[in-house]
């Protein structure tokens, strides 16, 4: 039987499955991956080495972990297509953002572990978040962490920290770059200077940076220290980002927590529409023969 299933190859799905089996983490023979476009899993098959399967159900049937890698909005119509087969036996990895694990408890029996991943796993680099249902097991939470220390550093927190913390892991890579891309264009217009040039050597300096952070084990105010010297050029600029950003980061934090919330509410909106059919279908006399 297949060790590992994954249930959709789009961006995030691709990528695990690329890293777990560029780092060894799992044999490409062992892992059996569908998608809804048949070419991506077949390109991602002749890239890796990995089995496809033709549909969600062969997945659920033939894997005894499974990695549920759809939209959020989707989950719970795979689930429920798949309920006769994700038995308390089967183990499930959602990295929907979104769906709790009350909302995944209730549309499968399966064990169920929460993981939230982030594009820095490309590098083999960033955290893993992962939160554990009451139904997993102590040998899933090893399995899991296993699979996952292999391309990133998996962090287990408690599910309601999960949209501060997905946007420090998750998000911050294109927040962190869009701040810095302004930076450029601000230099930029002052001197007219090439985008392309100002571009690369921001690029550098960041890599360089976090180096510094990672390979010296500095911290962020440790580094800021050493660069912006007392009465210097540095403290300067240092001194105006620590009187505007603040202001711009509780903005972001605003309408990021804003948004996670409006997508927990549509999830929650599926299960009353659910309801409300079911109750409609229970009060409707039955047929007479």
């Amino acid at each position: 039987m297949t060790k590992l299933g994954v249930i959709g190859t789009g961006s995030m799905g691709s990528m695990i499955i690329s890293k777990f089996t560029e780092t060894n983490a799992i044999s490409p023979g062992d892992i059996l991956a569908c998608n809804r476009t048949k070419e991506k899993v077949r390109a991602l098959s002749r890239q890796t080495g990995i089995a496809v399967a033709e549909s969600a159900r062969e997945v659920a049937q033939k894997a005894n972990t499974i990695i549920l890698c759809v939209k959020p909005l989707e989950v719970k119509s795979v689930l429920e297509n798949l309920q006769d087969i994700l038995t308390p036996e089967k183990l499930l990895i959602s990295i929907a953002a979104g769906v709790t694990l009350d909302n995944l408890q209730a549309w499968s029996q399966a064990r169920i572990i929460k993981v939230i991943p982030s594009l820095t796993f490309e590098c083999l680099k960033g955290v893993a978040l992962v939160s554990f249902s009451n139904r997993a097991r102590e040998e899933d939470k090893k399995q899991v962490f296993s699979l996952f220390r292999a391309i990133s550093n998996p962090v287990e927190i408690d599910e309601s920290k999960f949209e501060i913390l997905a946007d420090l892991t998750s998000c911050a890579p294109a927040l962190i770059v869009s701040v810095m891309k302004e930076f450029m264009l601000a230099a930029v217009r002052k001197d007219n200077l090439s985008e392309l040039l100002a571009e690369k050597l921001l690029r550098e300096t960041l890599v360089g940076t976090a180096g510094l952070l990672t390979n010296k084990e500095m911290s962020f105010d440790g580094l800021i220290t050493r660069v912006a010297t007392k009465g210097g050029i540095t403290e300067e600029g240092v001194h105006v980002i620590r009187k505007y950003a603040p202001l711009m980061f509780d903005e972001v934090l605003k309408v990021t927590l804003d948004k996670h919330e409006h997508l927990k509410q549509l999830i929650r909106n599926q299960n009353d529409e659910a309801s409300a059919k079911n109750e409609a279908r229970s009060a409707t006399p039955a047929a007479r023969w």
